[in-house]
């Protein structure tokens, strides 16, 4: 399999589907999600990638939709994403149409 080449930062842990991470943010409560999309591994998703946009995407338990960009080369998961547990699943399907924030 092919790596996201994305680490969580302060890590040498690679971001992979299926990760459960939280979302630190300011003055409000933080967010636990699932890495549900990474451009390159999972199927194209036309509300991620699109003319020269790619991202990567984190679903919350509230249902929205976190699409982050990914270039992996000069941008990595800022320090307010954190990893707090790893699936051995990768079986999601996203929407045709994403619920964004």
């Amino acid at each position: 399999m092919i790596g996201s080449r994305l680490f969580y930062f302060g890590t040498q842990e690679e971001v992979r589907l299926a990760d459960r991470v939280a979302i630190r943010r300011l003055l409000r409560k933080e967010l636990q999600g699932t890495v549900t999309y990474i451009p390159g591994i999972s199927p194209q998703h036309g509300d991620l990638e699109y003319e020269d946009v790619r991202q990567w995407a984190i679903t919350c338990e509230n249902g929205s939709t976190y699409p982050i960009l990914y270039d992996p080369d000069n941008f990595q998961p800022p320090k307010k994403i954190r990893l707090i547990g790893r699936r051995v699943t990768n079986e999601f399907e996203l929407p045709d149409k994403l619920e964004q924030t």
